[in-house]
Parts: structure tokens; sequence; C-alpha cells
């Protein structure tokens, strides 16, 4: 279990499992026994927005709770995660793929051991050390050759197959300092947060859609190796510019402000658009699609009033990255992966059911 990084103590309490049958993705719920009831049921509610399309014979467990979280974040998820060297990734994939998007994306990965990839920053950057100038790294470290994932999408692709042993898939937490509206049949309350569509989207940071460029973002200017990077995701491997088309780069891995596309062809065409970092990028982690373009479940935002849809793009990236779909629808240390969350926007045009 040398692969393994548990990112947080992970504290179980009470469990209950939860999900559409047994032929699908299940959920298991750890979460004190003193959880709102309505929190509890808004959980199992937002779990079978995602059991009920996804096929994969998988159980995620999950700790769940309330608590004081930094200054406007709604929630706020920490995931386990796993390696795995890129040819077995790329294996898996070509072995998972059972859909058009699925065989285009298996399609544009490349073959041999090593990704080229563009990034900035580090000590080995030709322009300088920690310079945010953009560089092709094709030299073979460990961080062209590695794949960091979570546990649940490695589960989902065959790369991973213990559950339990003490270790959760991740731990969910929301802030007590917001008003939260956990009934979305009438739509959501003007003055509070769809808890339903939060959870989903913090379930979605759980079933992989993570980037490292987060990683990349807060330690750019310090003196790492590129070789120190090993955290590029499944939905990074998907993540280009216009300019890493034009270095000859597999995907762009940068933390600066440049647009960063959505692929499954390596920019040729492109679907939509992914947040480029706190740090250096957009103020928003890159681990989400661009905020405020009313792309999917996992922009980086929500507002007060905003009905949370899962939408096609949503499900084209999870499709994409393993998940299978019931046919409907070095010597310093880096800082760490850290949270990722959704964060609460001051305005914005809500959604109704």
């Amino acid at each position: 279990m040398k692969n393994l990084k548990k990112l947080l103590k992970l504290v179980p309490l009470l469990a209950v499992a939860y999900g559409s049958s047994a032929q699908a993705l299940e959920f298991k719920f750890n979460y004190n026994p003193n959880m709102d009831a309505r929190a509890l049921k808004g959980f199992q509610e937002a779990a079978k927005l995602w059991s009920n399309v996804l096929k994969d014979d998988v159980t995620v467990e999950l700790n769940i709770g309330f608590s004081t979280l930094g200054t406007g974040i709604l929630g706020s998820t920490g995931s386990t995660r796993v390696t795995s060297s890129y040819s077995d990734f790329r294996e898996a994939m070509v072995l998972d793929a059972s859909t058009a998007t699925d065989r285009k994306a298996v399609a544009g990965l490349k073959d041999g051991p090593a990704l080229k990839v563009v990034m900035n920053g580090t000590n080995v950057n030709p322009a300088g050390v920690g310079s945010g100038t953009p560089f092709l790294d094709d030299n073979g470290n460990a961080n062209n050759t590695t794949i960091r994932m979570t546990m649940a999408n490695a589960r989902a692709l065959g790369l991973w197959y213990a559950e339990g042993g003490g270790y959760s898939d991740a731990s969910i937490t929301f802030s007590d300092a917001w008003n939260w509206d956990f009934n979305r049949m009438d739509g959501i309350a003007s003055n509070a947060f769809d808890f339903i569509g939060v959870a989903a989207h913090e379930i979605g940071h759980a079933l992989g859609f993570v980037s490292g460029v987060d990683t990349l973002d807060l330690n750019r200017s310090g003196n790492f190796s590129d070789a120190l990077f090993t955290y590029i995701s499944p939905t990074d491997v998907f993540r280009c510019s216009d300019l890493s088309r034009a270095m000859g780069g597999d995907l762009d891995f940068s933390a600066d402000n440049r647009t960063k596309y959505f692929s499954l062809d390596n920019c040729k065409t492109t679907l939509t658009t992914f947040s480029t970092g706190r740090t250096y990028g957009d103020r928003q982690q890159a681990s989400h699609w661009k905020d405020n373009r009313d792309i999917g479940i996992m922009d980086p935002t929500g507002a007060y009033g905003e009905y949370m849809d899962i939408t096609a793009l949503d499900f084209m990236m999870f499709d994409t990255i393993g998940w299978n779909f019931v046919p409907e629808p070095g010597s310093m240390a880096l800082l760490g992966f850290g949270a990722v969350g959704l964060a609460a926007a001051r305005r914005r045009r809500a959604k109704q059911a």
C-alpha cells in the first residue's frame, strides 16, 4: 500500500450505506450521531444523483459533517489519493472504454510511458527559477510518468481494489455559518444555499474531479524540481491550451491565468474551460470548471437561491476519467494537494428546478 496517501485523519462514528442497486455505485456515510437529520438526508439525496447514473460496482466511503471553514467557503472535500504509472492508467482507460466519449478520449491519449507536460515555475525552468514562463517538460521524470487520482476514481478504473481497511475515500465538511435549503422540490430559497447541490459538488471531487495544478499553484515560486510535481490527475490529462498544443505538449499543467480547455483531442476541439488557480490564476481552484459560465455542478462557486444542476459536461468529464454511465443521460516538502470545495458567490443568476 505504498502508493496510498491519506490526506486527512478520518474518524468514523456512525455509518449508513446508500445506493440505487448492487450493480451501481454505492455510498457509505460515516457521520456524527448528532448530525442534523436534514443534512444526512441531503447527503443521501446528493449521492442518489450520482448513483442513479453511475453503474460502476464501487462503494465510496465518505466521512461527512459540519464545522467552521474558511471565509466564504460553503463546503470542502479532502480525498484519499493513490498513484499509478501513466502506462497503467492508459491501459485501464482503454479497457474501460465503452462509450463514444471514452473511445475519443482514449484515441487522444499518448502512447508510451511519459507525457510531455507544459508547466511553469520549478528550479529547472529555462526562463529562471520559479519563473511564470511556461516551458515544455519532456525529460521523462516522475512527474511525466505518474498519474495521481482519488481512490474512488482508481477503483472505477480497476487500478485500486481494496475497500475499507480503515481508509475512507474522502471527508466532506459543510460550513455551519450559512443558511441551507435542504428541500429542492420547491426551488431554492432566495436567502439560502442548495444543500443537495453543494453536497453533489463535493461528492464530485471525491469521485475524481481534481487537479494537481492546485499544488503547482501553491509552490510555483519555490525551489522545487519538476520531478516533485507528481500530481497530474485524470482530469489534467485532458487539460490543454493553445500554447501547449503549439509547443507539442500533451497537456497544460501551468499555474497562470491563460485559458485552459477541456478537450478529448489535445485542443484540436475544445469543449469548455477550467478554472486556473487561486494564487497565479483566476482566483479559483483549478479543480473546477471556469466560474460564472454555468458549465455544471463542478463550477467553483454557488449563490443564494441557486439550484445547482449536474450537466451534460459534468457527465462527460466523469465518463472521460473512467466512470461508466447508465445509458441515459525531494529535499523540501511541497505544500499539500489541499482540500477542494465550493465557495460562496455574492451574485449569480438563480437556476430554477
